[in-house]
């Protein structure tokens, strides 16, 4: 049987730059408690990581875990970004902050601050995913067009709103999004947003050689760059049997034993330790 890994595969820069600064934070303080405030990425293997050095995440309502935490403590804010009220909260607290956002999710959120003084801001992503809400704390002008919802447009006012979105969403759906918006809002700016590591992973996975007929998806349900990949996998290959799994014990020798050509497509934040695990069973 033949395997082919699909690239960039392990931790995408983001992900390494979070677990830098968490384990960062705990060498600093290694005799005090360190929260993250959430899951610092999606990936309950790396949270179980973090566990064992003895990180607390803290996966619960951000405004009831922040104040469960003691004054003058030390708080990780997640690579998704956050809420921009937790920064007052966690002042008022006296929190020795470390901010583990991911540079691209950074860059995002100061594009639409920087918008929302003067204009109507469209935000494409997940309701109640971290990103969605760190964008939405911003102004009262930014509007969530959420991909499992119809969007309402009576809401914006402007007739230039800048579009901005989630940067791990699908890129074969961002793209039916945006046309539906300029055909409602012919002068809406779009601001491609897509992080440049999910759309190569998604577009390796879409440009499959034609030989393969089993498609593997490495990551945690969580993870919304994860699920992309699999939504890619089924939509853009139907005729190919394609699973999604967080790790080896999940990969059943039903699904490959007949295989003779499988593609493995992994998370940004599902680890090469992952990923060999499942590559050595494949080969057994």
């Amino acid at each position: 049987m033949k395997v082919t890994i699909l690239e960039p595969k392990g931790y995408c820069s983001g992900v390494s730059n979070a677990l830098r600064i968490a384990l960062k934070a705990k060498q600093e303080h290694p005799t005090e408690n360190v929260y993250v405030l959430g899951m610092l990425v999606h990936n309950q293997v790396v949270i179980n990581l973090l566990n064992e050095k003895g990180i607390i995440t803290l996966n619960g309502n951000h405004y009831e875990e922040i104040n469960y935490i003691p004054n003058k403590s030390v708080v990780v804010f997640t690579a998704h970004g956050h809420e921009i009220e937790l920064d007052k909260i966690a002042n008022d607290k006296q929190l020795i902050v470390y901010d583990a956002i991911c540079p691209k999710v950074k860059n995002n959120l100061t594009l639409i601050m920087n918008e929302t003084n003067h204009n109507d801001v469209i935000f494409i992503g997940i309701k109640n995913h971290p990103e969605s809400n760190a964008a939405l704390s911003l102004g009262k002008n930014i509007f969530l067009y959420d991909i499992h919802s119809d969007f309402n447009y009576s809401n914006i006012k402007s007739l230039s709103p800048l579009v901005v979105n989630q940067t791990t969403l699908n890129i074969l759906e961002i793209q039916k999004i945006y046309k539906e918006i300029l055909k409602n809002i012919p002068g809406a700016h779009i601001q491609d947003e897509i992080c440049n590591t999910t759309r190569i992973r998604q577009t390796s996975l879409i440009n499959l050689d034609n030989t393969v007929d089993g498609i593997i998806i490495i990551g945690d349900k969580l993870s919304s760059n994860t699920n992309r990949l699999f939504e890619i996998s089924r939509s853009a290959h139907p005729n190919i049997e394609s699973i999604m799994i967080n790790d080896v014990k999940e990969l059943d020798e039903s699904f490959y034993k007949n295989k003779k050509h499988i593609a493995i497509s992994s998370g940004a934040s599902t680890s090469e330790v992952t990923l060999n695990a499942i590559l050595e069973k494949l080969s057994i």
